[in-house]
């Protein structure tokens, strides 16, 4: 019997045993692989920790997220890129406005960032344990881009850009969504809670608001293009973007740890202009989308 026959519920807990099962074994496997090359099962301890980071990132994304959704698909209909719909292409048009908005986004995410720390608790427990949080993940990424040869950036981008964005859209838009969607009988209640639980799971409270947004825009690409593909361009190309601006700054001796995106002069006129290019952009895909333009298989 096909997944897709059964209860929601029951697919939705197959869908987080395949997660928690690929989690375990691929982080099992990274372990063992980082004992056996630098002798010691702690990534920060090793001879060389971002090559550990690296591996670790990239079995730990494929476990989590890409096996996990495309053994979730097979379930359904014994198709391993139908139900997630990979097997589709997306309509030029689309592709055209998705290259211009991982441009404009950037500095509107960057203004929603600076705006989601600022509203955030500073002090008590609760803010204690939101930056701790904060902290470790800045801790692993501060050791990766600190590194500043071309060839450091490029193994970032294929792995922090290209397979996450890959893996996560795979899990989220490709799984998760569609669940969700046929659970509530409504598209835009699955593209909300996709996007609140892609947002949650990053346990990184202090850009909750602007990854939930991104969560919510990866959604409706989803949605509008009938294509998996379409969200995995504009999460990749976010995420490689975002690397190679840090990566620039960096290189120009510009502490981006401690940057906020209000203390660039000119700022606020800059994200107001590119919001606007941003919404135009977003309306034309919807007005794709409610055209009905034809899509290639």
């Amino acid at each position: 019997m096909k997944l897709q026959e059964k209860s929601y519920l029951i697919q939705l807990v197959v869908l987080m045993l395949f997660m928690v099962g690929g989690m375990l074994i691929f982080n099992s496997l990274g372990e063992l692989i980082i004992l056996l090359i630098y002798h010691t099962p702690s990534i920060l301890e090793a001879s060389d920790p971002v090559t550990a980071i690296r591996i670790s990132q990239a079995l730990a994304t494929v476990g989590a997220f890409l096996l996990p959704s495309l053994l979730f698909a097979y379930c359904q209909d014994r198709q391993w890129f139908n139900y997630n719909l990979a097997n589709r292409h997306a309509p030029q048009s689309m592709v055209n406005m998705v290259l211009i908005l991982s441009v404009t986004l950037l500095p509107v995410v960057g203004l929603l960032s600076s705006f989601n720390q600022h509203i955030m608790p500073q002090e008590g427990a609760v803010a204690d344990f939101m930056r701790n949080l904060e902290d470790a993940a800045d801790q692993i990424l501060g050791l990766v881009t600190s590194q500043r040869s071309s060839w450091d950036l490029i193994c970032n981008i294929l792995i922090f850009a290209v397979l996450a964005g890959i893996c996560e859209e795979f899990f989220f838009q490709g799984a998760l969504q569609p669940l969700l969607t046929n659970w509530s009988k409504n598209p835009h209640i699955g593209i909300l809670l996709t996007a609140l639980i892609f947002s949650a799971l990053h346990f990184q409270f202090y850009g909750f608001i602007p990854r939930f947004l991104l969560g919510i825009y990866l959604g409706y690409l989803f949605y509008w293009s009938k294509s998996l593909w379409l969200p995995i361009l504009a999460h990749v190309l976010h995420n490689a973007l975002s690397l190679i601006i840090d990566y620039t700054l960096q290189g120009r001796g510009i502490d981006t740890d401690s940057l906020q995106y209000t203390d660039v002069r000119g700022s606020i006129p800059v994200a107001a202009t590119c919001a606007l290019v941003s919404a135009m952009a977003i309306v034309f895909l919807w007005r794709t989308y409610r055209d009905g333009e034809t899509y290639d298989v």
